[in-house]
C-alpha cells in the first residue's frame, strides 16, 4: 500500500512539473489536444463558436474578445493561443494608448520585450497612425498593420503584441496577443520540417 501511495504521489509531481513547462494561458497549461483546451477554457467562461477552434469571452478586461488556438495538422497538440481584442471605430485614437498599457502590464509581469518596440516601416509611425485614422474614417477597404509589435520571454514561451486595423463589426481594427508554447512548438516545427 505504501508502495503505491509512492507512486501515486509520484506521477502527480511528474504532472505538476509537466504542466509547469509549458506557457499557460488564463492559467491553463498550453499542451495537449485542441478539445481538451476548449474544455478548460469553456469554464473560464468564454464560449466557442460552432465546432471551431475559436472561442469568444472576456480577455484582460476586454469583452467579445476572440480567442482562437494553434495546432499542429499532423497531431492536433495546440502549440500556441491568439487573442484579438476588438478596438472600434470609437476607440481608434485610443488604441495606441491600449497598446502602451498593454506592453507596460506584460513587462511587468514578464521583464522587459526582447525587442523593446518593432516598428515595421521606416516613416514617422505619428504619421502612419493619424493616415490609417483618416482611412478608417474615408470607409477605404483595406487592411493596415498597427505599426509597432513586441515580443516577451516567459521563460516558457513568448508572448507577442501587436495589432491591425481592418473593417469589423463596429469599424476598427484589434489588438493581438499570440502566447506560443516553446515545447509544443518545437515539435510542430519539427513536424513541419520533417514534412518537407
Amino acid at each position: 500500500m505504501k508502495h503505491l501511495l509512492t507512486i501515486c504521489l509520484l506521477a502527480a509531481i511528474s504532472l505538476t512539473a509537466t504542466a509547469q513547462n509549458h506557457q499557460t494561458f488564463k492559467g491553463v497549461p498550453i499542451d495537449g489536444k485542441s478539445s481538451a483546451l476548449i474544455n478548460q477554457l469553456k469554464q473560464k467562461g468564454f464560449q466557442q463558436i460552432s465546432k471551431s477552434d475559436t472561442l469568444i469571452g472576456t480577455f484582460a478586461g476586454y469583452n467579445d474578445c476572440e480567442v482562437t488556438l494553434l495546432t499542429s495538422a499532423q497531431t492536433d497538440n495546440v502549440y500556441g493561443v491568439k487573442v484579438k481584442i476588438p478596438m472600434c471605430q470609437e476607440q481608434n485614437l485610443l488604441m495606441y494608448a491600449e497598446y502602451k498599457k498593454l506592453q507596460a502590464a506584460l513587462t511587468e509581469k514578464y521583464g522587459a520585450p526582447l525587442n523593446p518596440q518593432v516598428e515595421r516601416t521606416q516613416s514617422t509611425k505619428e504619421d502612419d497612425f493619424i493616415t490609417a485614422f483618416y482611412k478608417l474614417i474615408a470607409n477605404v477597404k483595406e487592411t493596415l498593420d498597427f505599426p509597432y509589435g513586441c515580443v516577451f520571454d516567459t521563460g516558457r514561451g513568448n508572448v507577442l503584441l501587436n495589432g491591425a486595423w481592418i473593417a469589423s463589426d463596429c469599424g476598427g481594427g484589434f489588438l493581438i496577443m499570440t502566447y506560443i508554447d516553446n515545447v509544443n512548438n518545437n515539435l510542430h516545427q519539427q513536424n513541419i520540417y520533417d514534412d518537407l
